[in-house]
Formats: C-alpha cells, sequence, structure tokens
C-alpha cells in the first residue's frame, strides 16, 4: 500500500463546496471499523434499488406519465419536460419511492445488501452538465434522501453500495446513462473530467461511512478504447480520499478482457471489485432456446467463465444485476413462473458459488407487476423468499452464542486436522514449508469468521475472503517475516473459513431434522 499512500499524501485535500454537499447529506453514527469490515467483506444477499435517483420510463412509470406526449427517455429529458416544477416533483419521487418499511422486510428475508444507482448530477450546482446544468436546482435535496436510505439501511444492518449509474454525457447509448442518444463521455476530455470530479466527491462523501460497502464507478461502460485509462485516472482519485474504500468497476460486456484489466488494477490500487451483469432475456440466441437448454448454458459455458474470473481476480468479483426473467418462447408448453423458478434457482447456485455477492434487478416496480419486482417475483414463487448464509432457518434458528461457544472448544481439534491435512499435502514437494504461518491463518480466519457470524442482527459469512485474507497475512509476515510461506497463511485462513461453514451447515440440519 505504499504507492497508495504516497498518492494521499501527494494529493489530499478537501475543498469548500464538498462540506456544503456532507451537509445536505447528513450526518451519521462515528465510522465503526469493525462493523464496517463486515458490511464490506461479507457475502452480499443484494437487490438494486432502482429509479430511485437514476429514473427509467418503465420503472417508475407514473412520474413519466403526465409528459407521455413529449416521450421523455432518460432523467434529463423528464425534468426539462417539468420545467419550474421539477424540483417538487423530483422530491415527492424520493420521498415516496421507498420507506422505511422496505428495508424492515428486505433484512427479514437475508438481503443484506442493496445497490443504489445514481446519476452525477444529485450532487447539484457544479456538478451538473448538460441538461441538467440548468436544473442544477432540482437537486438541492437529492444528498438528503440518499442519506436517508443510507440511515434505514444502517438500521437494519444491510450494505449500500452506492452505483455511479450514470457519468456526464453517457457511457453507454441508453437513456439510463442519463443522455438520450449516442454515449460521448470518452468522446470528450471536458466529460471525463467532471466525471472524476464527481467520482471524488462520492467518495469523499461516503469513504467514513460505516455501512457503505463500496462505491461503483461506472455503469455498464461501452468498451471504449479509452476505458482503462479512465480506471486508473478514477481510481488514483478514489484513493486520494480512502486507501480501503472498495471501488466496483464495470466488465464493459466483456468479462474475460476486464478480468484481466482488474486484475492489473487490484495490484495498485487494492480493494477492487469487478462487476458482471448477467441476463437471459435481451440476447437473439435467448429468444430461441427453451428452459432447459439455458440452464445446459449456465452450467457449462457460464459457470467455467465465471469460476475463471473469480480464480484470476482471487474471488473479487460480483454480479451487480441478474434477473428471473426470461423469453416467452423458452417457458412455452409449461407454466412460466416454475420454469423462472426453475432457472433462479440455478442461477442463485452458480453465482452463490463463484462470486462474492448478487444483486437482483430491481426491488420494485411503479405497479410491482412483474417479474423485474424482486417483491413480486418473491410473492409468486419464482424467486427464493430467503437469502441468509449457511441456509440459515429463522424459523429454527439455533443459538448463535451456542454455536459461537462450541466452535471456540474445537478449534485447536480442527487446526490440527486441517495441519495435518495441509502437511500431507504440501509433503510431495522439496523445500521447507511455514506451517507456523498455516496455523496462524487458521486461528485468524476462525476468529473472523466467528466475529462476521455473531456481530450483527443476522449471521453474515465471508465472501472477499482472499481480499481479507491476503490483508491480514500482509501484516502478519511484516510482523513475523517469512514472506515466501505468506500463501499458506493464506491457505489457513480460507479452510478455517470452511470448517466452520460446514459446521455451522451440519446444525442448522440437525435442527431442521428435528
Amino acid at each position: 500500500m505504499n504507492v497508495l499512500s504516497s498518492i494521499k499524501n501527494k494529493f489530499m485535500r478537501v475543498p469548500p463546496d464538498y462540506e456544503q454537499l456532507s451537509a445536505r447529506l447528513g450526518t451519521f453514527a462515528p465510522f465503526d471499523a469493525a462493523r464496517a469490515r463486515i458490511f464490506r467483506y461479507r457475502k452480499q444477499y443484494g437487490v438494486n434499488l432502482g429509479s430511485m435517483f437514476c429514473l427509467e420510463p418503465w420503472i417508475a412509470t407514473i412520474i413519466y406519465d403526465e409528459y407521455a406526449e413529449h416521450n421523455p427517455e432518460a432523467e434529463g429529458d423528464l425534468v426539462e419536460c417539468m420545467g419550474q416544477c421539477s424540483a417538487e416533483k423530483m422530491q415527492a419521487h424520493w420521498a415516496t419511492w421507498l420507506q422505511r418499511a422496505d428495508f424492515e422486510h428486505m433484512a427479514s428475508m437475508g438481503i443484506n445488501a442493496v445497490r443504489l444507482p445514481v446519476g452525477y448530477w444529485i450532487l447539484g450546482h457544479g456538478f451538473a452538465a448538460e441538461k441538467y446544468h440548468s436544473h442544477a436546482k432540482t437537486y438541492n435535496r437529492a444528498l438528503y434522501y440518499v442519506g436517508r436510505i443510507i440511515a434505514w439501511a444502517d438500521e437494519f444492518d444491510i450494505g449500500v453500495l452506492v452505483d455511479i449509474h450514470a457519468l456526464p454525457g453517457g457511457q453507454n447509448n441508453d437513456s439510463h446513462s442519463g443522455a438520450t442518444g449516442p454515449a460521448r463521455l470518452f468522446e470528450s476530455r471536458k466529460h471525463q473530467d467532471l466525471a472524476i470530479k464527481c467520482i471524488d466527491a462520492f467518495a469523499y462523501l461516503l469513504a467514513q461511512v460505516t455501512n457503505i460497502v463500496g462505491l461503483q464507478i461506472i455503469n455498464e461502460p461501452q468498451d471504449h478504447p479509452e476505458l482503462e485509462a479512465f480506471y486508473e485516472r478514477a481510481l488514483k482519485q478514489v484513493r486520494v480520499q480512502s486507501l480501503t474504500l472498495p471501488v466496483y468497476v464495470g466488465d464493459a460486456w466483456n468479462l474475460d478482457k476486464y478480468t484481466g484489466i482488474v486484475k492489473g488494477l487490484r495490484s495498485r490500487f487494492g480493494f477492487v471489485v469487478l462487476d458482471t451483469h448477467k441476463y437471459w432475456v435481451f440476447r437473439p440466441e435467448d429468444k430461441q432456446y427453451p428452459v432447459e437448454q439455458l440452464i445446459k448454458e449456465l452450467r457449462e459455458s457460464d459457470m467455467p467463465e465465471l469460476l475463471h474470473a473469480s480464480d484470476e481476480l482471487e474471488g473479487n468479483l460480483v454480479i451487480g444485476e441478474y434477473s428471473s426473467i426470461l423469453p416467452a418462447i423458452s417457458c412455452q408448453g409449461t407454466d412460466p413462473t416454475v420454469s423462472m423458478r426453475e432457472f433462479s434457482r440455478e442461477q442463485l447456485h452458480m453465482y452463490n458459488s463463484t462470486t462474492a455477492g448478487t444483486f437482483y434487478w430491481t426491488w420494485r416496480l411503479q405497479h410491482d407487476a412483474g417479474f423485474w419486482s424482486m417483491q413480486f417475483a418473491i410473492n409468486e414463487g419464482a424467486m427464493p423468499s430467503e437469502y441468509f448464509p449457511f441456509g440459515w432457518n429463522l424459523s429454527v434458528e439455533p443459538s448463535r452464542e451456542v454455536i459461537v461457544n462450541e466452535a471456540e472448544k474445537r478449534r485447536s481439534e480442527w487446526r490440527e486436522k486441517r495441519l495435518q491435512g495441509h502437511m500431507n499435502y504440501v509433503s510431495q514437494w522439496e523445500g521447507d514449508f511455514g506451517f507456523d504461518h498455516y496455523a496462524a491463518g487458521f486461528d485468524k480466519g476462525l476468529t473472523v469468521a466467528l466475529e462476521f457470524f455473531s456481530k450483527l442482527k443476522f449471521p453474515s459469512k465471508l465472501g472477499f475472503i482472499r481480499q481479507f485474507a491476503s490483508e491480514c497475512a500482509i501484516a502478519y509476515v511484516s510482523q513475523h517475516g517469512g514472506s515466501q510461506w505468506q500463501w499458506e497463511y493464506v491457505d489457513g485462513f480460507r479452510e478455517a473459513n470452511d470448517e466452520f461453514s460446514d459446521f455451522v451447515r451440519y446444525i442448522i440440519h440437525v435442527k431442521v431434522q428435528q
């Protein structure tokens, strides 16, 4: 992290307008590093909060209906249609689209993270371009409602991934990028400079908020020749504000290419995560196959691709958007809900076994009468109704205190068993090994697993295991030496988590059987 430290020391500053932004966002409890560690590193069972701030006409239909004759697409088109009423009407939307009860509902089913899409323009005056520039005052209260979402989520131990869904000029050709027409972000240095300014401001605002799991600096960008350099520049700027805030970047619909790029970025900028999106309804080939064929493709094509990417990125991979939606032809001759349920079960099994988190698109539609709404999909039986780790079951919830105590009693037994297995494995090679490093890693890994499991309202499990383990290993060898055995520390850490996970699943299985 020496390179990162030099970046921060050289460029750290707080512009005066950032203090105004912070006042608009509101105040939060003092940063709790222990809780933040759980929010940022745990397995994310999440959902998107689409059209809360970055509006789309097919999701938030009512606010668009009044202006249907003008056919507004991007939010900038909409506020232009609203004219002088834009501030009043947008605030009415922000005030009503989501409520505290939504987060209580999410927590009750095991959803522990939300992805919050926002447009860069919600920062208001000094950060708005094009159509949003003349309507900057419309967004004077936007950050207040962002802060309210974060606070409600925190009340129920839900983490928030703030996703800058739209950047100046648009990073893709879709209206959800904030602009109508061709993407212009990468064609204009002025747009890119403003984008970096906005990213820097969001990083400043969010880095010390306990339940912020990360900042996504771009959503679904075009695979443009300038994108890699833009990532480099943006990451440098984020690290000015925070050396530890996880940063999420999009794969530009090219997972293999950006796996390699992000692998390099991680080596220089620390906790960087690649976000890929998985939909099975937009591609031409999706409209040709029955659900059985799509499931086969999941297993034979997507699974190996995700495994490879996850391995290269040491687990720093999430599914930022997915859905249960299938083309009509895929469900011919069957009950569509049954087909979607079968497909969703396969999706979640694959994504949970290969990535650190998933986020359904989206939590709600205007009238929640379609499977794009997670609530509707759950109510109709197309999606599971619980998302707790370890197969946790609230109806037969065992005592977490008892489980933690039992695990501590077995610590030495588990460590010796796993260490012996490790020693047997490495005996096939010649050379010196750091068995003390393995044992230390195992003890640290089990301690962390117990902390994640017991500290919050509902159990959590590590999702970014290798990221966390590597950071602990670096700290350990800096004190104890033996950097050549750092990999053994990481292996011990990971195997402790495997041991504890198996133990919890066994306990839950026994409870369910009773």
